[in-house]
């Protein structure tokens, strides 16, 4: 093809790349990792760049951040940490059915700081949702299979694991990605700290207002839940009392959560503080998992999936590509000359519905991030300003459709659910979402100084 004005030769070839990629993620004819692993031979065949600049976005700190917090949740699995919390906190809280959703999200919000993966949590809390549908539902007629008690249950459990997972740095991996592309543009890092100043009180808010929403949608057949406390005191006397390798693991876990929260003090990296609690859990007499522990499928999953689009990313940098695409979509929304807060509603909008064709967050914020950063340059706005909102709403709200998230397919596979629950209420939460953070961009992020 000819090569447009403005755009080089290699540009157009890492274009092309990109879209190949994007073409691979849609369709999956292969799995995710390996069509990622194809990006470094094409790279290399196609001329854009050497063997070593091919691999480099396998080796980044946001990579190795989400490699070495998904190992560390090996330990709060082994343990079964995470799991004595959640029995314990609806054991406390009681069992009608209003007080066992709010407990599935109070579980989720501190499992975002404990789990860094939506699947893992999910997988955490799924079968104990299913016991509480099957003691809720004792007596009914089991040959009907809709229940709007399940049915609230359930996406409950998947859309606020995802709503929270905006506001933690490494509770999603579309979030240390946008921090990886921040760095690249702007040199300055994003700590978890100062991700958790801004994005926190939005996810905080957004999926409180999914829990009620849900609970108006979805009002239960009955409030009361006979047997739901002693089931939750049973399971917590058969696991006995709070062992020392637990104790162990929780003291690594808030280790590493202060490094993070004051990193901007200590000058201690996020990635560095991880790999820091990482030593620990490994070491002999204290640590509490070895290495045949770790879901090593899960690590090396992101590390694959990730590694070939930021390099994909990192080329439309390098090249000018992204530059180059950013501009011609400045210009062709008509951004030219908008104010910020435009230009941050008009690229949330854009994010959020383009994940119609999107399975997965991962993908979204590996192929959309260089083309934000990009825009934000293009636009001469702040590119944290930009960036931080868009890659909150890619992983924060994939509610639309049941394939968006494994998340859902988990709890769209459990039978309770129909394909039109997720657009029913996932569309205005979806809508509300991009309201609410623009809000807080005009208002809490303006005093914070982000624009």
């Amino acid at each position: 093809m000819p090569t447009p004005a403005g755009l080089t030769v290699l540009g157009q070839k890492a274009i092309a790349v990109l879209a190949g990629l994007v073409v691979l993620f849609l369709t999956e004819p292969m799995e995710l990792p390996i069509a990622s692993m194809a990006v470094p031979p094409a790279v290399v065949l196609l001329g854009i760049t050497n063997i070593k600049g091919a691999l480099e976005g396998f080796a980044t700190p946001a990579i190795f951040l989400l490699v070495g917090a998904v190992i560390m949740s090996a330990a709060m699995e082994k343990t079964r940490l995470a799991e004595r919390f959640t029995y314990w906190l609806l054991a406390t809280i009681g069992c009608s059915a209003r007080n066992i959703t709010l407990g599935i999200v109070v579980s989720n919000i501190v499992l975002a700081f404990m789990v860094p993966s939506t699947t893992a949590r999910t997988a955490i809390l799924l079968p104990m949702c299913l016991s509480i549908i099957a003691i809720y539902r004792q007596g009914d007629d089991q040959t009907v299979t809709r229940s709007k008690f399940a049915t609230g249950l359930l996406l409950t459990l998947a859309f606020t694991n995802s709503t929270i997972s905006a506001g933690i740095l490494t509770a999603s991996t579309p979030n240390p990605v946008t921090m990886e592309y921040i760095l690249k543009i702007s040199g300055k890092p994003v700590t978890y700290f100062q991700w958790l100043c801004v994005g926190f009180p939005p996810a905080l808010l957004m999926t409180f207002l999914t829990w009620w929403y849900l609970r108006r949608v979805y009002k239960p057949e009955r409030e009361g839940i006979p047997g739901g406390v002693e089931y939750m005191r049973e399971q917590l006397r058969k696991m006995g009392t709070i062992s020392w390798a637990e104790w162990r693991a929780l003291f690594v876990f808030l280790l590493v959560v202060g490094l993070w929260m004051t990193g901007g003090l200590t000058g201690i990296d996020v990635t560095v503080a991880c790999l820091l609690g990482l030593a620990l859990l490994f070491l002999p007499w204290f640590g509490v998992i070895d290495w045949k522990d770790i879901n090593r499928n899960s690590a090396f999953y992101i590390l694959m999936i990730n590694g070939g689009g930021l390099t994909a990313g990192e080329l439309l940098l390098k090249t000018g590509a992204a530059k180059w695409l950013a501009n011609q979509v400045f210009s062709g929304l008509g951004l030219v000359g908008a104010s910020a807060l435009i230009v941050v509603i008009v690229v949330m909008v854009v994010v959020q519905f383009a994940r119609i064709g999107f399975m997965g967050t991962t993908p979204m914020a590996v192929i959309f991030m260089p083309l934000i950063v990009s825009l934000a340059a293009a636009a001469k706005l702040p590119v944290a300003a930009v960036a931080l909102p868009a890659g909150m709403i890619i992983a924060g709200y994939p509610l639309l459709m049941f394939y968006n998230t494994l998340p859902n397919i988990l709890v769209y596979g459990t039978g309770f659910l129909k394909m039109p629950d997720f657009p029913r209420v996932g569309f205005l939460l979806c809508v509300v979402a991009i309201i609410v953070y623009a809000i807080f961009a005009a208002t809490y992020w303006r005093w914070l100084g982000l624009f």
